[in-house]
């Protein structure tokens, strides 16, 4: 077997503790050392990647059988089966928590069926006049308000003490988000310019009020528009989220809680609102000690959520690496197997979207485990990671990166592969292209590697178009490399581009260009060797 051997720099971060940084460059600068070793030709095993191999795969996976893989249903666990049976007659190690090759994906969707304020005759709308968090929110339909107790800023605190003697128990509870500052810009709770725990983290004070015994509160923001805005992805309630059974807040974990705008707390505060401006005033004035005001009210707050829950899964496939330094960094190459199910009796194949990417993975596991059981196996550890959950949001890989299997500081990079069995009509009658997106957006080094053994190996036309910050279609963030990327991690991202069968019941198997699939999954096996067993990890030198 032909041998090329290196004789590189190697970039020791994952060696040397000793890194020089400075306030102008954020990003470590590695002391270097010399590192020799050889690393076989990488042909023999990209050859492993044939067409009529990448054709097996989708065929399965684009079957009536698989019935299009929703994450959830049937189809997608079977397609979970299959792939996992494919990792375990290679002879990959199970490496999930169950020790099977499974990562259960766990998926929710809130929704309000009905939610509002009414004060008096008043009626104040989501997300207009207030906002919630709806994972820390628990379904109450109807709640009937007769009272409520301003309570400054809501703190009690072993100098400071909002509460007072005030019983709260049974009422609902208005206070300010924050903690008090002095007329100096000094926290009464800290003493000095330095803000205490109550200011970072709202939910101790909801904790509190619970404890108390409120039943309801009320959180007034004076920066309500604002954080509204800032906080739009966390108060919708639309589409699937990722949720970890450690992370699930229960609903006897928190009572109701509401960002209100300040109109909304003089509506709830009504005459006396004047009362508690001076009341809290003369506390922040250093004029005595605060003193809880009581409000009489009539109001109603509907809260009535409906919830779902469905469990989808990743596979994962484990090449352990052969350099005992090395191993411990993990390359990464994912593909989303999920897609849209059916509707009645009409299937969506996804034989495209992505039975090709997923093809294209499981061939590439192949290609380095023969490498491994050859005695050439990379580096660095490989990691071929198919995730479900992408057609509801990019959930799978939100979900591993929230919850990972391997450290992601120790993560080098993400090569994803999403739909590489077909060709657009940009470059009709020519299948030797590949759209390459998001090489160069956090690691330059990753774009001159996949351009490099491109250009020695496979010999595609790179297309950059939907690579461009400025693409109006946003490929960049629509698929699952994004997730990585968004960690600081450098990911790459191959497309064949969208066609007339996108997302249709018509993506099917017969429309496959499987030389065109499997030569692409080819650059992305060379790209991923080629970092797999690189002296030194790509750097993140690009500032977004």
């Amino acid at each position: 077997m032909k041998l090329r051997l290196l004789v590189l720099l190697l970039f020791a971060a994952f060696v040397l503790p000793a890194q020089e940084t400075d306030e102008t460059n954020p990003f470590p600068v590695p002391k270097p050392r010399l590192r020799y070793y050889e690393v076989p030709d990488p042909t023999p095993y990209s050859s492993i990647i044939t067409t009529a191999l990448v054709q097996d795969f989708v065929e399965i996976l684009a079957s009536a059988d698989m019935a299009g893989r929703e994450t959830g249903e049937e189809g997608q666990r079977k397609a979970a089966d299959y792939i996992a049976g494919h990792f375990k007659a290679m002879g990959l190690p199970p490496v999930s928590e169950r020790k099977n090759y499974f990562q259960d994906v766990l998926l929710q969707n809130e929704s309000w069926k009905d939610i509002g304020i009414k004060v008096g005759e008043q009626e104040f709308k989501n997300r207009t006049d207030f906002y919630v968090f709806p994972a820390y929110n628990p379904d109450r339909p109807l709640t009937e308000l007769k009272e409520v107790v301003f309570v400054g800023y809501g703190i009690e605190d072993a100098t400071y003490n909002d509460y007072q003697k005030t019983d709260v128990s049974g009422k609902a509870v208005l206070f300010y988000d924050g903690e008090p500052m002095d007329k100096n810009n000094k926290s009464l709770i800290t003493g000095t310019e330095f803000r205490s725990q109550w200011s970072l983290d709202w939910q101790k004070k909801v904790k509190l009020a619970k404890a108390k015994g409120a039943t309801m509160v009320f959180i007034v923001d004076t920066d309500f528009a604002e954080n509204s805005k800032k906080n739009r992805k966390n108060t919708s309630t639309y589409g699937w989220k990722s949720f970890s059974t450690r992370t699930i807040v229960k609903d006897e974990d928190f009572v109701s809680n509401i960002f209100i705008s300040p109109a909304v707390a003089d509506a709830i505060l009504g005459k006396k609102s004047e009362k508690a401006d001076d009341a809290l005033s003369a506390l922040l004035e250093g004029n005595g000690k605060f003193k809880p005001v009581k409000v009489k009210t009539k109001m109603e707050v509907r809260m009535d959520k409906e919830l779902k829950r469905l469990e989808g899964s990743n596979v994962i496939g484990f090449i352990e690496g052969s350099d005992p330094e090395l191993k411990k960094e993990y390359v990464f190459i994912t593909a989303h197997y999920d897609h849209l199910g059916k509707v009645e009796d009409v299937i969506y194949y996804g034989a495209d979207d992505n039975g090709s990417g997923t093809a294209g993975v499981m061939a590439i596991a192949k290609a380095f485990q023969d490498a491994k059981l050859k005695g050439n196996g990379p580096k660095r550890s490989v990691v071929c990671m198919l995730v479900s959950g992408e057609e509801k949001g990019l959930l799978g890989s939100k979900f591993y990166v929230d919850n990972p299997v391997f450290p992601l500081e120790n993560t080098v990079v993400d090569i994803n592969i999403d739909m590489i069995g077909r060709i657009d009509e940009k470059h009709t009658g020519n299948g030797n292209y590949i759209y390459v997106i998001g090489s160069d957006r956090l690691s330059t080094q990753l774009h001159d590697i996949n351009e490099k053994v491109n250009k020695k190996y496979t010999q595609l036309e790179l297309d950059y178009r939907y690579n461009a910050k400025d693409d109006p279609n946003h490929y960049y963030e629509r698929s699952d490399h994004y997730n990585f990327a968004e960690k600081g991690i450098p990911s790459i991202f191959y497309f064949n581009g969208t066609h007339a069968d996108y997302h249709r019941p018509t993506d099917t198997v017969e429309k496959i260009d499987f030389p065109a699939l499997a030569k692409r999954a080819q650059l992305a096996f060379h790209t991923a060797w080629e970092i797999a067993n690189m002296p030194y990890r790509i750097p993140v030198d690009v500032k977004e």
